[in-house]
């Protein structure tokens, strides 16, 4: 089995788990930033030609279940919203709706510094509940205004899908036992607890394929 056909078993379980509240969390496709290993957060950078074939690769696995999620929301920055057009087959533009909570973390005066430059003790710190640049957000503070928008918006059983950033998803399920952040257009399910309005349970992680000699940055 190849692994789009792995991703497409596992959305198809993902929608018809009975009684309950599901999420499929998308990152975007690669950028520039990505290659260069460059902090990007709120930054509107485009994705690379690579970006977008990855983004077109998941259409495979994402367009037989388009019409069957509850709702498809995307962060309003650029890198996303391409990732969700292409990956939907560039649906009619009501069906995305684009959200500013799912923005990547803010990192402030961190913005467009490549991570090699960063002083150690940052670094030693910048992926943790303890970062905060100056200017810019902790992760606390990304994860709740990402779980602002999934209180209000999955109020219904069924499978809600969102297109998001690395680290925006890594502040979710980082309660949840995924304390690293998911490559280029890679994808995880949750499940959602209505009643105590908060994520249950990670119930799979799908990583993108890699190409020969690529690695993920």
């Amino acid at each position: 089995m190849n692994k789009y056909q792995l991703l497409k078993n596992h959305i198809q379980l993902l929608i018809k788990k009975p009684n309950t509240t599901n999420i499929l969390f998308v990152r975007h496709g690669q950028t520039n930033q990505n290659l260069s290993n460059t902090i990007c957060g709120w930054t509107d950078s485009r994705l690379t030609i690579r970006g977008r074939e990855q983004a077109n690769q998941l259409l495979q696995a994402l367009l037989p279940f388009r019409d069957q999620f509850k709702g498809i929301y995307s962060s309003d920055l650029r890198r996303a919203k391409e990732t969700a057009q292409i990956s939907l087959g560039f649906p009619h533009d009501t069906l995305i709706i684009e959200d500013p909570r799912l923005r990547e973390l803010n990192f402030g005066k961190h913005e467009n510094i490549a991570y090699s430059m960063l002083d150690q003790e940052i670094k030693d710190i910048i992926f943790t509940f303890q970062y905060q640049a100056p200017g810019g957000e902790t992760w606390q503070q990304t994860q709740e205004r990402a779980m602002k928008l999934i209180r209000e918006k999955c109020t219904e059983n069924g499978t809600y899908l969102m297109y998001s950033h690395g680290g925006q998803i890594c502040s979710i399920t980082y309660n949840l036992g995924l304390q690293n952040s998911i490559g280029n257009c890679s994808c995880v399910g949750l499940e959602y607890d209505q009643q105590k309005k908060e994520m249950k349970q990670l119930l799979f992680k799908w990583d993108f394929p890699e190409e020969e000699n690529e690695q993920e940055i």
